[in-house]
């Protein structure tokens, strides 16, 4: 289960203030980067789409990771969602092992071993992140900063996830909402995929 809440738009400026908060920087691990590269796909007939779920191949730097999300609900203002993640240098190859998977409901396996996919829209993007440990909590505090595209289309990838590892979702609201507070930032409203996805539907309003 992934449990997130994501701030966006956020300028490398703020994102500096954030991790450096006194609130925020006592309890950080080490940071570590990551470059990403993610392409989304979709499904001939948009079964993926009817049960709100989004699959995607990610190099991580260099490495690639297949995953599948499927959206649960919100809790405060952190999404909820089922997430199934496999190491696979093809979305072929990611999606039979996620096939494999005992965790999978059935009716989703059933729509990844016949599903023809496509490629839809993607992300890439730099990633900086850090543990946050206190009594109780915790989570991976990371900044992505990057573009979202969609064809010729781009535009602006600048987020702050805080994503929960351990403890209390109530904390983790309480300290999303301290650093909107603090640094005039907004709770972002779309996934990657959503973000990306957008970016097409501009073209075909065009």
């Amino acid at each position: 289960m992934e449990t997130e809440i994501k701030l966006s738009p956020v300028e490398p400026s703020q994102a500096s203030q954030v991790f450096g908060s006194d609130l925020i920087r006592p309890h950080l691990g080490p940071s570590r980067r990551h470059d990403m590269e993610s392409t989304y796909y979709q499904d001939k007939y948009g079964l993926l789409q009817k049960i709100r779920a989004a699959l995607r191949l990610r190099k991580e730097n260099g490495e690639g990771v297949c995953c599948l999300k499927v959206k649960k609900g919100v809790d405060g203002a952190a999404a909820v969602r089922h997430e199934y993640e496999v190491r696979a240098e093809s979305i072929e190859a990611g999606v039979e092992l996620l096939c494999q998977m005992d965790e999978i409901p059935e009716e989703i396996r059933a729509i990844l071993r016949g599903a023809e996919l496509t490629p839809v829209c993607g992300s890439v993007f730099t990633r900086t992140e850090a543990d946050y440990t206190e009594e109780g909590l915790t989570f991976v505090l990371s900044y992505d900063i990057g573009e979202h595209h969609n064809g010729d289309r781009r535009a602006p990838l600048g987020e702050i996830e805080l994503e929960l590892r351990e403890g209390s979702i109530d904390r983790l609201n309480e300290i999303a909402e301290y650093i909107v507070r603090t640094y005039g930032l907004e709770y972002g409203k779309v996934s990657k995929y959503a973000a990306a996805m957008a970016l097409g539907e501009q073209n075909e309003q065009e």
